[in-house]
C-alpha cells in the first residue's frame, strides 16, 4: 500500500480499534495513562478513557506508517496528553487562539479534547501533521530546513485536499517558504502556505520518486549542507531542482503577489 493510500484510509484507524493490547498505567496528578509500543497518552480525568484508547490507536497506526516511510525513528517514546478543555490546552501549548487542534512541542505532542473538534477528519489530519514533525525532529537538528520540514508533512497528512489553490505563489526560492511559514501563523494566509508546501513535497515525488524523496531526511547528518544533501538524493545540482520546483509552484497557481 502507497503512502497517498494510507492518508486516504487513515480515518478507519481512530474509529476501529488495534491489536496492540495497551496496558492501563496508575494514574498521576490530574492524568490518567494509556501506553501502547511507542507512546504514552495522558489524558486529563474530564477526558473519557475511550477517547484516549481511540488517540492512542490512531497515533500508534501512524507513528508505524511513518516509520515505515521515512525509515527512521523518533530516539525516545512520544509523550502524548490530552487536555479536558481547549482553555488547558491553549494554557499548556502557549497558543493563543485554538485553531491548531494539536502541537507538537519538544517531545511532547499536545491534543485538545477530541469533543472540542467539528470534524473527526480534521483532528486525525492534524494529528498525522504534528506526529510527521515529530519523526523529522532528528532531521531538523541536523540541518533539514523548517520548510521541508514541513513540506513532508503537509503532504503526508493529506490535510490540504479539497482545498483550492491560492491566488498568487510567485517563489523563486525555497527560502521563501521560510519566509512563509514565519509570517504566517494563522488560517487563511497558514492555509494557503500549506498548499504550497504540500504541492513542492508532491512535486518531488512526481520529479524523484516517492523513495528518493523521503530519502532526503535521512541525510541530514549535522554537517553536509542542504544543497549537497539534494545533490546526492536527487542527482541533481540544488538550482537546478528550484529552478524546477518554481516553474511547478507558478504552473498551480494564479498571482496573489
Amino acid at each position: 500500500m502507497t503512502m497517498l493510500t494510507r492518508v486516504r484510509h487513515a480515518g478507519i484507524a481512530l474509529l476501529v480499534s488495534t491489536s496492540l493490547a495497551p496496558r492501563m498505567l496508575s494514574a498521576q496528578d490530574t492524568f490518567g495513562t494509556l501506553s501502547s509500543a511507542h507512546l504514552d497518552v495522558k489524558y486529563q480525568r474530564g477526558v473519557p478513557q475511550e477517547d484516549a484508547r481511540r488517540v492512542m490507536d490512531y497515533l500508534q497506526t501512524e507513528y508505524k506508517s511513518l516509520a515505515a516511510d521515512l525509515g527512521m525513528e523518533p530516539k525516545a517514546r512520544l509523550d502524548v496528553r490530552i487536555y479536558e478543555s481547549v482553555g488547558k490546552y491553549l494554557q499548556e501549548t502557549a497558543l493563543s487562539r485554538p485553531w491548531r487542534t494539536a502541537l507538537y512541542l519538544r517531545g511532547t505532542l499536545h491534543l485538545q479534547p477530541v469533543s472540542a473538534v467539528g470534524s473527526i477528519k480534521t483532528f486525525e489530519k492534524s494529528m498525522a501533521y504534528e506526529m510527521a514533525l515529530a519523526f523529522l525532529e532528528q532531521s531538523a537538528q541536523k540541518g533539514c530546513p523548517r520548510w521541508l520540514e514541513e513540506a513532508f508533512a503537509s503532504y503526508y497528512s493529506g490535510e490540504t485536499a479539497g482545498m483550492t489553490p491560492p491566488l498568487g505563489a510567485r517563489l523563486t526560492a525555497f527560502s521563501d517558504l521560510n519566509q512563509d511559514i514565519q509570517e504566517h501563523a494563522n488560517p487563511p494566509q497558514r492555509d494557503d502556505v500549506h498548499y504550497i508546501l504540500t504541492s513542492t513535497m508532491t512535486y518531488f515525488v512526481q520529479k524523484y520518486g516517492e523513495k528518493r524523496a523521503f530519502r532526503l531526511y535521512r541525510e541530514f547528518d549535522g554537517t553536509t549542507t542542504v544543497d549537497r544533501v539534494f545533490k546526492k538524493v536527487f542527482e541533481d545540482e540544488y538550482p537546478a531542482v528550484e529552478k524546477g520546483w518554481a516553474k511547478y509552484i507558478a504552473s498551480r497557481t494564479a498571482s496573489f503577489k
